[in-house]
């Protein structure tokens, strides 16, 4: 009888350090989870806040682009709730469907790399030749405006 007590007694232990490593791979795995998912949670949060557009005066194509140096500019207006950064690396500037670096993103009246809600910045992209109607789009995190002009 106590064989049997014995052999008992090795399989409940061994069931409890086998239960014990399965909740402990179980803990981290949804601890890794956890963590993604509130990363990503914040990256989603960033996005739904931010919002742009672009107040260029498409009346006056002229104040858009200079055909003589080349240089488009464009001035954007932070509508979202989010303060953004006047980071060139922030900011995408596509043209006729090309991606296009932008020369310089700078806020209106201000130095400062702060972009807060309300305020404008002046996008500027050099060496752009235009012609004709033309399309501009300016994304930051996801967030677009589009504007068409002619010139």
């Amino acid at each position: 009888m106590s064989g049997v007590s014995a052999s008992h007694l090795v399989i409940f232990i061994a069931s409890i350090v086998v239960a014990a490593g399965v909740a402990g791979t179980l803990v981290t795995q949804v601890d890794r989870v956890s963590t993604s998912i509130a990363d990503q949670s914040e990256d989603v949060e960033e996005q739904i806040g931010t919002d742009v557009r672009i107040v260029s005066d498409t009346g006056t194509p002229e104040s858009i682009y200079d055909g003589t140096e080349n240089v488009l500019t464009l001035y954007v207006k932070n509508t979202g709730e989010t303060e953004l950064r006047t980071d060139r690396d922030t900011v995408d500037v596509l043209i006729e469907g090309q991606f296009n670096t932008p020369a310089n993103v700078t806020r209106v009246g201000e130095d400062t790399v702060q972009w807060p809600p309300g305020s404008v910045v002046e996008i500027t992209v050099e060496g752009v030749e235009i012609t004709g109607d033309t399309r501009a789009t300016v994304a930051i995190n996801g967030n677009e405006d589009t504007i068409r002009f002619s010139v």
